[in-house]
Parts: structure tokens; C-alpha cells; sequence
């Protein structure tokens, strides 16, 4: 008896034994709920539809804060304007940070005061005028209606005293005069927020503050996209005031002017500044006057793109023209006017941006040993 139980016991154990090595060589099957494989990141699809989906937010929230950007955005654009010239008086005159803020209030105070002088005088020339531009409409306006009538076209009749009435203009300066309104209180909120960014980025050789380093970082190229554009807009405005003078056309100082600041526009400001004064010289000389003056102005600023602004450009803003155009559309759509004049300072910023990140990003893959 003990020694068939001890035979069964023998037995046993072996069975149990062969089981278990049976058992080491079968591989188990684990459940993926409870073991999740080590590489589970999104496929690529999934990634681009995030990002795209990230992109697509951020357009929206910068649509929808427009109101607010749009001021501050164009502050920035003055700071870096506007902050040469203090620096250059500290550099120059050994002058402090109080001193040189303060010279740069009463410099661009007394250039806003003489622009808007010459803006209400160029005004009071033209309503002086109005009855000779009167004139040469209703001329001008009998000349395209007989033309048209010799060719067989039907022409609307129309008086031009009926619309130049002293009722339609004030009702149009009804109109014009709250928008004026608010354009120069926009102004005055971006000169200060301006001077806010001015007094932060002024080098004043103490440790600079961590946004004045992002301003310094993110602005270095449009700072060098807004002196070449002053340079470039100074010398073609100019140009075209003397031209406009020795022409005859009226209130050339204005639309100089004007020229100067929709430069800042690329691409289509220098077509919308081409309009007023050829307007103006086509009421007051007629359309051969008129052609000279915008093929005159057309001939200026081609010659200051393909020859002042090289000279000028060189290597300082590496940006292509379809990238001009391309950043003008995007940012004119989410913008509006402020997005098409800070549209190239926006995308250098941007492509500085992602630069940044994407540096950052190959360094942080790369193997520490």
C-alpha cells in the first residue's frame, strides 16, 4: 500500500512537471485594455487633422478679437518706428530714458499737428474749388454723353448740380465726420499704446525686461521692413509731390501724404493713393492731364521698387512675393485694413515663430548621449 502511494505520488509530480514546462513555452496572450503597446501615438492623418483643427481656432479667435488686436498690433508697428530715434538721441546726446521719451512725444506731437495743418488747409482748398470742379464735370460729363449718344449707346441723363447740392454734402459730411472721429481717437489709443511698447524696448544698457528680449527677437525683422519702407515711402512721396507741383494739381501735399502711409500697404496701397489726385486732375484739366499724371506716378513708383528698394532691401527682410501676397490676403480677411498693413510684419514675426519652435523641437529629439 505505501508503495503504491508513493509510485502515485511519483507520477504526479512528473505529470505536474512536464505540464509546467509544456506550460513555459506556449506564449500567453495579454489583453490590450491592460497592456497597452509601448508606441500608440495618432497616426499622421489624425495629427494633421489636430493641427489643422488647432490652426482653424485660432483664426477664429483672432477674427473675433479683432476689435482688440487691431490697436495693439498697430502699436507695436509704431513702437518699432518710433524707437530708433530715442535710442539714437541716448547714443548721440547721452541724453536719459525721460529725457529721450519725452523729445520723442514733442517730435511726433508737432509732425501729427503739421500733417493734420496741411490736411485742413488741403480740405478748405478743395471746398473753395468745388464750384470750378462743378464746372468741369458737367463739361466732362456732356463730352462722355455725347460720345456715347454718337455710338448708339443710351446714356443716363443726369445733372451734376442736382448731386453736388450743399444738402448731399452735408449729408455726407454727416457721414464722413463720426468716422473721422474715430479714427483719430483710435489713433490716439494706438500712439499710447505705442509709447507703452516704447518705453519697454528703449536700450538703455540695463538688463532688459523678458518682453522688451521678444520684442527685440520677434520684431528684429520688421523692425528692418519698417525702415526700409519709411526710407522707400519717404523718397517716392517726396518725388511725387514734386511732381504733383509742377503739374498743377491741387492739394499735393495731401496726397503725398497719403501716398506715404498706404505705401505701408503692399502691393495695392500705391494703386488706391493713384486714384485721389488723378480724380482731381481729371476735374480740373481733363483725361490727357490726367493720364500724364497717373502714368507719372505709376513711372515713380516703379522706379523706387526696382531700384531705390534693392539698394535699401538687400538681404534684410528675407520674404518672397508670394509670401507678400499670400500673408495680404489672410490677414486683410481676418484684419481687415489694420491685417493688410501689418501683413508682412505679421508673417516675419510668425515665420520667426515657428523657427523658434521648430529648433527647439529638433534639439529636444536628439539622443543626450
Amino acid at each position: 500500500m505505501k508503495i503504491a502511494l508513493r509510485y502515485r505520488e511519483q507520477a504526479r509530480r512528473v505529470y505536474y512537471g512536464a505540464a509546467f514546462e509544456i506550460a513555459k513555452k506556449i506564449p500567453l496572450k495579454t489583453d490590450s485594455n491592460e497592456h497597452p503597446m509601448k508606441n500608440s501615438s495618432p497616426s499622421p492623418i489624425l495629427q494633421f487633422l489636430l493641427g489643422a483643427a488647432c490652426v482653424v481656432i485660432v483664426l477664429w479667435g483672432i477674427g473675433a478679437a479683432s476689435s482688440v488686436l487691431g490697436p495693439l498690433l498697430l502699436g507695436i508697428l509704431f513702437a518699432y518706428a518710433v524707437v530708433p530715434f530715442p535710442n539714437w538721441l541716448i547714443r548721440r546726446f547721452k541724453l536719459s530714458k525721460g529725457a529721450a521719451i519725452a523729445a520723442t512725444v514733442l517730435a511726433v506731437f508737432a509732425s501729427a499737428l503739421y500733417l493734420l495743418a496741411s490736411l485742413d488747409l488741403g480740405s478748405v482748398h478743395v471746398e473753395e474749388k468745388l464750384p470750378v470742379y462743378e464746372q468741369h464735370l458737367t463739361t466732362l460729363y456732356g463730352q462722355v454723353e455725347a460720345f456715347m449718344s454718337s455710338h448708339g449707346m443710351a446714356f443716363p441723363s443726369l445733372s451734376v448740380k442736382a448731386v453736388l447740392t450743399p444738402e448731399r454734402l452735408r449729408g455726407l459730411g454727416s457721414v464722413i465726420l463720426p468716422e473721422a472721429g474715430a479714427i483719430i481717437s483710435n489713433g490716439l489709443l494706438v500712439v499710447l499704446l505705442g509709447f507703452l511698447f516704447v518705453i519697454e524696448m528703449i536700450e538703455t544698457g540695463a538688463k532688459p525686461s523678458s518682453l522688451a528680449k521678444h520684442l527685440a527677437y520677434y520684431g528684429s525683422d520688421t523692425r528692418g521692413y519698417v525702415a526700409i519702407t519709411a526710407k522707400t515711402a519717404g523718397i517716392n512721396a517726396l518725388i511725387n509731390l514734386g511732381f504733383l507741383l509742377i503739374m498743377g494739381v491741387d492739394t499735393p501735399v495731401v496726397w503725398a501724404f497719403l501716398y506715404f502711409v498706404l505705401d505701408f500697404i503692399p502691393t495695392l496701397g500705391y494703386l488706391i493713393a493713384l486714384v485721389p489726385p488723378t480724380l482731381v486732375t481729371l476735374l480740373m484739366y481733363g483725361w490727357k492731364r490726367a493720364l500724364v499724371v497717373a502714368c507719372g506716378l505709376i513711372l515713380t513708383n516703379l522706379i523706387v521698387d526696382n531700384v531705390v528698394t534693392p539698394i535699401f532691401m538687400k538681404e534684410a527682410v528675407d520674404i518672397s512675393f508670394l509670401e507678400i501676397m499670400l500673408s495680404l490676403v489672410c490677414w486683410a480677411s481676418l484684419l481687415g485694413l489694420i491685417g493688410a498693413i501689418l501683413a508682412i510684419p505679421l508673417t516675419l514675426g510668425l515665420k520667426r515663430f515657428v523657427v523658434r519652435n521648430l529648433s527647439a523641437e529638433q534639439l529636444a529629439a536628439q539622443p543626450s548621449g
